[in-house]
């Protein structure tokens, strides 16, 4: 490639089609203050540029001066010029300084539209590569610089970006409350966003009661907290700002009715297929023997989350009896995979054991309290029962764990442990008999039938209109269940929170336990689920922010450290339009 050299900008030749897109406001973002001096074109360019003015002021007192000491040169780096990269060659004059009290007798001029000192990038070249530290992070943002001819290392990015100056802290009236993860069920974060403007305004280490109460009172300006059911957010809105209204979030608390919703149709899917073959004139011939007990290791669980293992066994026991029934008609485990709505390997490993499949015991955990087991199981067995004493003891040698743990461990030593056979249903005698024709709902599933009952009805296509006619037909529970599911719905999308105590009266009156656990949890956050339902705000914005949150995370190998994290999030949320809507995946 040929190497052109022109020493003044007026000597560049017409018929060089590169150079006539190279005008020098693409080099110099301020003409006026610098003068171009040579121009040099190969496989780079290099411009050799000088300041305008013949004297500058003084960078300590700011005496203007005229009088030269020395000269040197700069060399920075710009962003490309048509693919190819652009280095500037300043010439820079140092001055005496005139002011007699000056401390500083000598002095450089400065290029502050082009350059900061020390530095050897131009400023435009600086901010580019921040921005794209921003949104690709330092070993991206340097891969995609290097395709680009943007010279940059990824050190140089992550420096600049971490000099960036973050937001400035705002007043929030309203804000919404969710956390996310740095690891999953071990580790959590908090994310703050400004449900007005849709921007988050800050991100915590941690979810913990002190840290969250701790910014709230540090913004005394937040009068209304959208968050989830959690009862730690609860308790930190309380204790930093009582003064604010909280407001539980619509979604979280129709999921919570559809767990609830779910786990009585999983304990109902015997009473269903019961009814259901009775109607077209199947009866079963044997009825099994239902055992409750299940010896498995399990610290003491809320009402809730026993009814739902409770259902989650019913819904299995009442599947194996069903695929025992379809064997001994004479049905091909394939058919009877595809009736039950099973996987054909699950049938092969259910009839080749024999028994009922009870769930695996659970496995343990690690546990700080693991080193001082031995001292607690002796202090059990003299007949101890005092907690606090205890914990007062294990802290005294050591122990670093919380109260609760080792509460929930002591909880194991009450449950008896047993080695005793499991009881489950007898298997039936081996008989040949015609095989049955389809019932209704043979393969029930209780999720997906959940779905059914949280709907409104004309979205339901007319398959799904006599799924649900058929579930409600067959048992009285599911009856029952679907009218007050339905009427807890309609409250959420009319936001008519105002019948919520005429609901929770039917609800009490219907004697469902699935649906009086859900009550009970309304119960204790009433005032949050009644603002819920009527104020329009909701933790939807926060949600969307989690995504590109942990999108940013995981794009950073797990280097993403607390500040980098916060400035990249934050940072990136400034860039949008005010009011921008964010849609949670």
């Amino acid at each position: 490639m040929r190497n052109v050299i022109y020493s003044r900008t007026e000597d560049i030749l017409p018929e060089d089609k590169f150079l006539r897109q190279f005008e020098p406001m693409t080099i110099l973002p301020d003409r006026s203050r610098l003068v171009i001096e040579q121009v040099s074109i190969a496989t780079e360019v290099t411009v050799t540029v000088r300041a305008a003015s013949l004297m500058a002021p003084c960078s300590c007192c700011g005496t203007v001066s005229k009088r030269v000491q020395s000269r040197y040169t700069r060399t920075l780096r710009d962003l490309p010029a048509s693919g190819r990269l652009v280095h500037l060659i300043v010439q820079v004059r140092r001055f005496f300084c005139q002011e007699s009290t000056c401390v500083r007798k000598i002095f450089a001029e400065r290029f502050p539209s082009l350059t900061l000192p020390r530095m050897k990038f131009t400023l435009r070249l600086q901010e580019t590569l921040r921005e794209m530290g921003f949104a690709l992070g330092g070993e991206a943002g340097a891969r995609l610089g290097k395709q680009l001819s943007i010279p940059g290392s990824p050190e140089t990015i992550l420096r600049l970006v971490k000099q960036a100056q973050l937001p400035a802290p705002s007043s929030p009236r309203v804000v919404g409350i969710d956390d996310w993860a740095w690891k999953r069920r071990l580790r959590y974060g908090t994310l703050i966003c400004d449900l007005e403007s849709s921007k988050p305004i800050d991100v915590l280490p941690d979810r913990s009661v002190e840290t969250v109460s701790a910014w709230f009172e540090n913004h005394p300006t937040v009068e209304i907290v959208s968050r989830d059911r959690s009862s730690e957010y609860a308790a930190a809105i309380r204790k930093g700002a009582p003064q604010a209204l909280q407001v539980a979030d619509r979604w979280h608390i129709g999921k919570n009715l559809a767990d609830s919703v779910s786990t009585l149709l999983a304990r109902c899917r015997a009473e269903i297929r019961r009814s259901l073959q009775a109607q077209t004139g199947f009866v079963q011939e044997r009825e099994e023997r239902e055992s409750t007990s299940e010896q498995e290791w399990h610290p003491p669980r809320s009402r809730s989350v026993v009814l739902a293992r409770v259902g989650r066994r019913a819904q299995k026991l009442d599947r194996y009896r069903q695929v025992i029934e379809l064997h001994h008609q004479g049905l091909r485990a394939a058919d009877i995979a595809s009736r039950v709505g099973i996987g054909e390997r699950t049938v092969h490993r259910w009839l080749a054991r024999g028994s009922f499949p009870e769930a695996r015991r659970r496995r343990r955990r690690p546990s700080l309290i693991d080193p001082y087991e031995r001292y607690v199981l002796d202090w059990w067995h003299e007949g101890h029962r005092n907690g606090s004493q205890l914990y007062k003891e294990l802290t005294a040698q050591g122990y670093k764990g919380s109260s609760k743990a080792m509460y929930n461990y002591l909880a194991t030593l009450r449950t008896p442990q047993s080695d005793s056979s499991k009881s489950t249903p007898s298997r039936p005698r081996e008989r040949k008999s015609i095989p049955s024709s389809h019932t209704p709902l043979e393969n029930f599933e209780a999720r997906r039938a959940t779905w059914l009952f949280v709907r409104q009805p004309d979205e339901l296509d007319e398959r799904q209109q006599k799924e649900l006619a058929l579930i409600r037909q067959a048992s009285p529970s599911a009856e029952a269940a679907y009218g007050l599911a339905q009427a807890f719905m309609q409250m959420i999308w009319e936001q008519t929170g105002q019948q919520l105590d005429a609901w929770l009266s039917a609800v009490e009156a219907s004697h469902l336990p699935e649906l009086e656990s859900f009550a009970k949890g309304i119960q204790q956050d009433k005032a949050a689920v009644l603002a819920g339902l009527t104020l329009p705000y909701s933790t939807g914005p926060v949600e969307g922010h989690v995504n590109r949150l942990k999108l940013i995370k995981r794009s950073m190998y797990g280097r993403a450290k607390l500040p980098l994290l916060r400035a990249r999030v934050l940072h990136v949320a400034q860039r949008e339009p005010s009011g921008a809507t964010i849609l949670a995946g």
